[in-house]
């Protein structure tokens, strides 16, 4: 594992600092209910890396979509992650280290990656376009495609457009905004790629498109071409989630309790009561888990 020291780099995008970065795991994690691993496993089939593959996960965060990507590539392949937050590269590496996972990790904005043209058979951009604003999305994607091979794969997963309708967890608790497919789209085919799929990821109202860096010689493809579009199922909860939220609403009822020892009797009848109301919502997940099914 290699890193880039280096301080902030200046760009128009939301950059996360120190703070934001030590608990971003965390955030991830109780807004996809536990289901970050399956989300990263998910995103590297959508990207479909093989064994021996170079990876450029732009936006790379604290590192954990570019940790999978490295596992999936193997010993052959390579994967490199950039991001603008030093704060950012720093848990990336950490991480990398902790796991014995030999990723690189650069200080680098996603407007002016510092990479030759053809470096990558593949790149990611998961959950960072809404960060930035629009023209530095444009150019995001350009150097994209500029740094892919002919034939390479460009991977563009967001949050779909705010909507007062309907929204999902994240969604609802995301604060910067998001990107339709559309506009993704569009964004794809100006820098000259030509767009295969696109599609639901199956959480909340994260949605994706896949590219693909024209061949040389390779005339574009027509703006009103319509690609495959999939509606990927939605992704299991841990099946430890339910266990997990009981333990922890007792843990914290028992707390309470001891500290109001004077209402000892009070306190059972809530723990009872909580107990009761946490059986009404399992039933009522289970309920809607069978209605969607059928």
């Amino acid at each position: 594992m290699t890193t880039t020291d280096g301080t902030a780099i200046a760009t128009k995008g939301l950059v996360l600092r120190r703070a934001q970065a030590r608990w971003y795991d965390l955030l991830a994690a109780v807004l996809t209910l536990g289901r970050e691993g399956a989300l990263r496993e998910r995103l590297v089939e959508l990207a479909r890396l093989v064994p021996g593959e170079a990876v450029l996960d732009i936006g790379c965060g604290t590192g954990s979509l570019a940790i999978a990507a490295k596992r999936t590539v193997g010993g052959t392949g390579a994967v490199t992650g950039v991001d603008a937050s030093p704060d950012m590269i720093a848990l990336a590496a950490q991480k990398a280290a902790r796991t014995d996972v030999d990723v690189t990790f650069r200080n680098a904005v996603a407007e002016r990656l510092p990479f030759p043209d053809a470096t990558f058979d593949a790149a990611l951009a998961t959950l960072m376009l809404h960060h930035l604003p629009g023209p530095v999305r444009r150019e995001c994607v350009r150097e994209a495609r500029r740094v892919l091979k002919p034939g390479g794969r460009l991977l563009a997963v967001d949050f779909s457009a705010p909507s007062s309708r309907k929204r999902g967890l994240i969604g609802r608790l995301h604060r910067h905004g998001g990107v339709s497919v559309d506009a993704m789209v569009a964004l794809l085919r100006e820098s000259g790629m030509r767009v295969q799929e696109t599609g639901s990821v199956g959480v909340s109202d994260l949605q994706y498109v896949l590219a693909v860096a024209p061949m040389a010689g390779e005339q574009p493809m027509p703006d009103d071409t319509i690609p495959v579009t999939r509606a990927l199922p939605s992704l299991a909860a841990p099946r430890w989630i339910i266990p997990a939220l009981v333990v922890a609403a007792v843990a914290a009822h028992l707390l309470l309790a001891r500290r109001v020892a004077a209402h000892v009797t009070l306190s059972a009848a809530g723990l009872a009561a909580g107990l009761l109301l946490m059986t009404v919502v399992v039933l009522h997940l289970a309920g809607a888990r069978r209605a969607r099914k059928h």
